[in-house]
């Protein structure tokens, strides 16, 4: 591994950020951390810069302990979420910042900010100021600055939180095209479940200051191995009465479960095959997902949702309609077991 997090703790005051973290990164990937807020990820992005200092624990980076070793010395570039850009430098200047801090070559510095700015699109605005920049453009100067220095290991900590949404959604392509052009081991820091998917590698859920599950972003949205991972990731919808719903009547007492829309067939009498595994429902609420619709209904005194084709004849709110909930995760103490509808088919079950 090129970078290792091992046993990794950190306390502030009574609160623990970090409960016994560790998990490694291959060389080149792009991994992100993803918890909502106070889970901890940034704690962890912060001690792997050396801007936190854990209470215990070990980070190597390319096979080398640096725990004692200043952030500055580490061979680490930081993307901040506000960009942090200085006010009074233009963009050629932002992004020569480290290599004149280095005490670089003046015409090695000029060759390598011309060269960055070429590959961040920004030719021709290398005089102008933060100021004069969009939000997009800021962040393009961020990450040029932090990979001047060609730097061993690349943070950024919610990169994409200060920009609106449709230039987000573009960054986020250009970023990881850019971090994968370039080979840079890289980290970063999100809230966000589509920002995860869309740009890393490979994901770390956190969750008050713990890890919950690590792996691709298919991997996880599959095979939640908690209950946390299974409610977070994704739509849900807990149920805590399975007596509603025919096909889970047995499930053991105390248990709850999860279903996702994606579970969920909804349709008129007769449209549905295996009639006897269903359910009737009556419909709640109707929304429009660009896709298709997400439908709403009310089996007994449950409310789940799924999802129906914009091909077939509109549904109405009030309409009875029949359901059928192809499976659900059930979540005992935490540990998550996949569950079939018994009455379409002999699997009753598959373990995570």
């Amino acid at each position: 591994m090129y970078v290792e997090v091992r046993n990794l703790n950190k306390n502030f005051g009574s609160y623990e950020a970090s409960k016994n973290i560790s998990f490694g990164i291959e060389r080149g990937k792009l991994i992100g951390l993803l918890g909502p807020s106070g889970s901890g990820k940034t704690t962890i992005l912060r001690i792997i810069a050396g801007l936190e200092t854990a209470d215990s624990g070990e980070i190597y980076i390319d096979g080398k302990l640096v725990n004692d070793i200043s952030p500055g010395k580490r061979g680490i570039g930081f993307v901040f979420q506000n960009y942090a850009l200085f006010r009074n430098m233009t963009v050629y200047q932002n992004i020569a910042f480290g290599l004149s801090i280095k005490k670089e070559d003046k015409k090695y510095i000029k060759e390598r900010v011309t060269e960055l700015i070429e590959l961040i699109g920004l030719k021709g605005l290398e005089k102008r100021y933060p100021s004069q920049l969009s939000g997009g453009q800021k962040q393009r100067v961020a990450f040029a600055r932090a990979i001047a220095p060609k730097p061993q290991l690349l943070l950024l900590d919610e990169p994409f939180a200060a920009i609106d949404a449709k230039v987000r959604k573009e960054l986020r392509t250009w970023l990881k095209q850019m971090i994968h052009k370039l080979g840079i081991t890289s980290v970063f820091v999100t809230h966000d479940q589509e920002e995860a998917v869309e740009v890393a590698d490979e994901i770390i859920i956190t969750n008050l200051g713990s890890i919950e599950q690590i792996g691709s972003a298919v991997e996880i949205y599959k095979n939640p191995q908690t209950a946390f991972v299974a409610t977070f990731v994704g739509e849900s919808t807990i149920i805590k009465d399975f007596s509603e719903f025919k096909a889970f009547k047995r499930l053991p007492s105390g248990a709850k479960a999860i279903i996702r829309p994606e579970f969920v067939e909804i349709g008129r009498k007769g449209e549905i095959q295996s009639e006897l595994a269903c359910d009737k429902g009556t419909i709640t609420d109707i929304s429009f997902a660009g896709s298709n619709w997400v439908v709403t209904v009310k089996i007994g005194n449950t409310e789940i949702s799924g999802v129906y084709s914009l091909e077939k004849d509109n549904l109405n709110l009030g309409e009875e309609v029949t359901v059928l909930v192809h499976r659900l995760y059930l979540f005992n103490d935490n540990k998550v077991e996949i569950i079939e509808n018994n009455l379409k088919s002999d699997i009753t079950s598959a373990y995570i």
